[in-house]
């Protein structure tokens, strides 16, 4: 990491993933700052009420809120296929099924690239195999 000032600054990318989800389940909102740029923008694609940028702190905090909420009430099986990273991102590849009560449930593939600069996540973005598939399923759920 180029920041020697840093407070993290002998931790992998992936270390830093690990921090900011320990963070965020605490509502931390200070230690998420020491690990994601006041300007991070996440990028959830496709055509459903969920697509689009988000750009903050805390709209990327309300974003991962929101897809908690949706989450929770699909009882998810994840696997994690493949987990690749540099200097500067992360690559995390999952198979996703999901098992809900109501039966709109979604069997797909993801992939989230995190990117980062000075030792904070300064992006996110999903890439979906299917993306009709996701459309149609947060159209539902959302």
């Amino acid at each position: 990491m180029e920041n020697s000032n840093h407070p993290l600054k002998s931790a992998t990318n992936q270390d830093i993933i690990n921090k900011f989800f320990d963070y965020y389940i605490k509502r931390d909102f200070d230690g998420i700052r020491q690990v994601m740029a006041d300007n991070v923008t996440w990028t959830f694609l496709g055509r459903h009420k969920l697509a689009g940028v988000k750009t903050g702190i805390e709209q990327v905090v309300a974003f991962f809120d929101t897809m908690s909420e949706i989450m929770s009430k699909s009882k998810p099986v994840v696997k994690k296929l493949v987990i690749g990273s540099n200097e500067n991102y992360v690559i995390e590849c999952q198979h996703i099924v999901t098992n809900r009560e109501d039966g709109i449930n979604i069997d797909h593939h993801v992939c989230v690239l995190w990117t980062f600069e000075n030792g904070k996540i300064i992006s996110g973005r999903h890439f979906f195999a299917d993306p009709k598939s996701v459309d149609t399923f947060f159209d539902t759920v959302a």
